[in-house]
């Protein structure tokens, strides 16, 4: 993973326009079914907000402190994340069990069409070990042999 970070440090440097970012992502996952992976929804915590608290809480019947008591932690920079994963809200067919009011952070996953995203690199890194689209997308970029200019 270090030489995906190295790279896309480099990468964010000279970062190609939206329309770029937004093509190669559509493309990846037109041929892409998260369903049959849900490997995002296993292994990675997603970020619940305080307004995503509200609105899953309001969801389920409970009250916003009742969910955070049975779903989630602060995690080391206070966000609050789920007590384990997988998902508490991943159901055995891989369909999420909040879909319509999921968090976030979960819409817009793998972010790799959000320009914003791959300046931090932390996040891109970790979204390539989730997603295997996202990795793809990765790879296709750095081994073009260089960061694709804006259009």
């Amino acid at each position: 993973m270090p030489a995906i970070r190295v790279f896309l440090r480099r990468f964010a440097a000279s970062l190609p326009s939206h329309r770029v970012l937004s093509d190669e992502h559509d493309k990846v996952f037109s041929s892409f079914d998260c369903l049959q992976c849900a490997s995002c929804c296993k292994n990675s915590s997603p970020v619940f907000t305080r307004t995503d608290v509200t609105r899953i809480a309001g969801y389920l019947s409970l009250k916003p402190a009742e969910f955070e008591l049975r779903y989630l932690r602060a995690d080391d920079e206070g966000d609050f994340i789920p007590l384990h994963k997988p998902c508490p809200f991943l159901l055995a067919d891989n369909h999420c069990s909040v879909y319509d009011v999921r968090p976030k952070s979960c819409r817009g996953f793998p972010h790799t069409d959000n320009p914003d995203a791959w300046l931090r690199h932390g996040l891109m890194a970790g979204n390539a070990a989730a997603c295997p689209a996202a990795f793809a997308i990765v790879e296709k970029f750095r081994n073009s042999g260089q960061s694709p200019k804006p259009a």
